[in-house]
C-alpha cells in the first residue's frame, strides 16, 4: 500500500466496519488502488455542471502510474509535464495530492496556480473532493478563511484535541501573483500549475523558494506542469529534464491523447496533404482531424502555428519561436531522435585542483570519443558575459582530420576557473590547439591560460592578440559555415544540446541569433572550432617543430654536461 493510513481513519473504519468484513475488504482494495479510489470516492464537476465520479483517462492513468511507481521505489518524486490545453492534469494531480494528504498524518501540500481565478478553481476542486468523499474516510476539518484545507480536530477544547488531534495535515492553494510563496514550513507535496504563465518577474524567485521548501525525503512529490508559452524558465527546466541535467522525469502528452478531442465528420470531408501526413504519422482518425480543423478555425484565429503551441503533437511544436527559425526544426528533431540519449559512462569532471579528467555522473564534461595517441585535436571555446544566471561557458573538442566532435564542456564558472579547466582539457587531448573567443570575458580567460597555466598551443587571430575574434567580418562566415555543416551533416556531431540550440536559433531582422531567453553558446563555440580547423595544420606544424627543437637542445645540453 502506497499510503500509511492515519490513526484517525483506522479508528473510524474499525468502529463503522468492524462487523462488516465484506465492506472492510472492499474498502482496503479501494484505498490501495488509486484508480479505484478516484472512481469510488472522488467527485468532479464537468463542463456542463454535472457532479460525476472521477474516471481517469489513459493519459491521466499514465501520469498517476509514474507517480506511484516512483513513490514505491523509495525516492523523492519529481515530474515535469508538457501538455496540450485542458487535458485534465490539474484534476488528476489534485486527486493524487488529496489522496496522499487526506489519508495520512502530518503532510503539507502546496499548490500554486498562475492567477487568482485559477487558484480559486483548484481550491474549489479540493473542496468538492472533501465534501463528497464518503464519511468513512473524510478527515476532521478545521475551518478558516484562506484557501486552505486544514485536516485537524476543530474543537476548541484542549483535552479533546490532545485525545484526538486529527491528521495535522493541510492543503494550501495560492497564486503566483503573490509577492512571496512558501517562505516558512516544509512542503511534502507540491503542484506548480501552468508555470509558463506565471508572472515573468516572479517566476524564477517563486520556483526557487518553492523547491527550497519541498522536502527531499523519499515519497515526497513535486509536479511542474504547463502548456508552453514561448521560451522561458519552464522551457529551460523541460530541456534540462530531457537531457538528464536535473532529476525531473519529463512527461509529454499530445493533444490527440485526450479522448474528448474529436468531432463528427461532416459530409464531403476530404483530407488535405498536411492532414494525410498527420494522420499517418500519429495514427489519427477523421474525427480527430475534424476537431483539429474546428479548433484552428475557431480558437486559434486560423493559424496552425498557434494550434501547434496550444495543442502540440510533439514537444518541439509547443515552444513557438518569436522569429523565423534558421533551421527546419523537423529536420533537427530527426537528428536529435537519431542521436538518442547520452550513455551512462559519458560524463566526466575536469578537476582543476588535481589537474585531471575524472569520471563523474553529474560532471560538466561529456566525452564522446576518448583522446587517441597520434591524433590532433582542436578546442573552440565561447565564454559567458559574466552575468549571474546568464550565458554559459562552452567548449567543444573536435578531431582535426575528420572534424568529429569528441567532447563538450558546459557550465558557469569564474573566468580563471574556466581557463584552468580548458588548460586541463587541452592537455588531456594531446595538447589541442585551443581557440577562445576573446570578446567580453574571453580576455580574462586567455590571460589565465597564457600567464598562469602557460598553455603551450594557443590560437591567436593576429600577432600579440590571443584568441578568436568574433566581429562583423568573421561572424557571418562562422554562421554560414555552421549552417552548412548542420544542414549537410559534414562532420559527426554527438551533442544533443547543440541541436537543441539549433531549434531556437532565429533570424532577428537579418541577424541570426538565439531567441529570447535562449542560448547560442554551443553554436558559437562549435563554430569557432570549425573555423580554426581550417587553418589548424600550420599551427600543429609550428608546435611540432618547436617541440622537436626543444628536444634537440635538451639532448645537446645533456651531452655537454656528460662531457664535463
Amino acid at each position: 500500500m502506497v499510503i500509511k493510513l492515519a490513526r484517525e481513519h483506522r479508528r473510524r473504519i474499525k468502529r463503522k466496519l468492524l462487523n462488516k468484513p465484506e465492506k472492510l475488504a472492499e474498502l482496503k482494495v479501494i484505498l490501495s488502488d488509486f484508480e479505484q479510489f478516484c472512481f469510488r470516492m472522488l467527485k468532479i464537476k464537468t463542463k456542463s455542471g454535472d457532479i460525476v465520479p472521477l474516471v481517469l483517462n489513459a493519459a491521466q492513468l499514465r501520469f498517476a502510474d509514474t507517480v506511484f511507481r516512483d513513490i514505491i521505489s523509495g525516492k523523492p518524486v519529481r515530474i515535469i509535464i508538457l501538455k496540450a490545453r485542458q487535458m485534465g492534469f490539474s484534476t488528476v494531480t489534485e486527486a493524487i495530492i488529496y489522496y496522499l494528504t487526506s489519508l495520512q498524518e502530518a503532510r503539507n501540500a502546496f499548490i500554486v496556480a498562475q492567477d487568482y481565478q485559477a487558484s480559486g478553481n483548484l481550491y474549489d476542486m479540493f473542496q468538492l473532493y472533501f465534501e463528497r468523499v464518503p464519511e468513512t474516510i473524510r478527515p476532521m476539518h478545521k475551518r478558516n478563511n484562506t484557501k486552505q484545507l486544514t485536516f485537524e480536530n476543530p474543537s476548541v477544547k484542549a483535552y479533546e484535541k490532545r485525545r484526538n488531534p486529527g491528521l495535522k495535515s493541510k492543503i494550501t492553494v495560492q497564486t503566483a501573483e503573490s509577492r512571496v510563496l512558501a517562505r516558512s514550513g516544509t512542503i511534502h507535496y507540491l503542484h506548480a500549475s501552468e508555470v509558463a504563465f506565471w508572472p515573468a518577474k516572479k517566476k524564477k524567485r517563486h520556483l526557487l523558494s518553492l523547491f527550497a521548501a519541498l522536502s527531499k525525503e523519499p515519497g515526497t512529490l513535486g509536479v511542474v506542469e504547463s502548456t508552453a508559452n514561448g521560451m522561458d524558465e519552464y522551457k529551460q527546466m523541460w530541456d534540462a529534464a530531457v537531457e538528464g541535467e536535473n532529476d525531473f522525469t519529463p512527461l509529454f502528452y499530445a493533444w490527440f491523447e485526450m479522448p474528448d478531442y474529436r468531432k463528427p465528420v461532416p459530409p464531403g470531408f476530404v483530407l488535405t496533404d498536411e492532414e494525410l501526413k498527420l494522420k499517418s504519422k500519429y495514427g489519427l482518425d477523421d474525427e480527430q482531424i475534424q476537431w483539429r480543423r474546428y479548433t484552428i478555425r475557431n480558437d486559434c484565429g486560423g493559424d496552425p502555428r498557434v494550434f501547434r503551441q496550444e495543442y502540440p503533437s510533439e514537444p518541439m511544436e509547443a515552444f513557438l519561436l518569436s522569429g523565423e527559425g534558421i533551421f527546419d526544426n523537423e529536420f533537427i528533431q530527426k537528428l536529435l531522435d537519431a542521436l538518442g540519449k547520452p550513455g551512462p559512462g559519458s560524463r566526466y569532471e575536469i578537476d582543476e585542483v588535481k589537474k585531471k579528467v575524472l569520471r563523474a555522473d553529474s560532471g560538466e564534461l561529456r566525452v564522446f570519443c576518448m583522446p587517441e595517441k597520434g591524433k590532433r585535436y582542436i578546442i573552440g571555446a565561447d565564454t559567458a558575459k559574466g552575468k549571474p544566471g546568464g550565458d554559459y561557458d562552452v567548449a567543444y573538442v573536435i578531431e582535426e582530420r575528420t572534424g568529429e566532435m569528441c567532447a563538450m564542456v558546459r557550465g558557469r564558472w569564474d573566468t580563471d576557473l574556466f581557463g584552468k579547466k580548458l588548460d586541463i582539457l587541452g592537455r588531456y587531448y594531446n595538447i589541442a590547439l585551443l581557440a577562445v573567443e576573446n570578446n567580453n570575458t574571453g580576455e580574462s580567460v586567455l590571460n589565465t591560460l597564457a600567464n598562469t597555466c602557460k598553455y603551450p598551443l594557443l590560437y591567436f587571430w593576429r600577432k600579440g592578440d590571443y584568441g578568436w575574434n568574433t566581429n562583423t567580418a568573421t561572424r557571418p562566415v562562422m554562421i554560414s559555415d555552421f549552417k552548412e555543416a548542420i544542414r549537410d551533416q559534414l562532420f559527426p556531431i554527438n551533442c544533443r544540446r547543440l541541436y537543441m540550440e539549433c531549434q531556437t536559433f532565429i533570424d532577428n531582422n537579418g541577424k541570426p541569433e538565439a531567441d529570447t531567453n535562449c542560448n547560442d553558446d554551443c553554436i558559437m563555440a562549435y563554430s569557432i572550432a570549425l573555423q580554426v580547423r581550417q587553418v589548424a595544420g600550420k599551427w600543429f606544424e609550428w608546435y611540432e617543430k618547436k617541440m622537436k627543437k626543444r628536444e634537440e637542445d635538451s639532448e645537446y645540453d645533456n651531452e655537454e654536461v656528460g662531457w664535463l
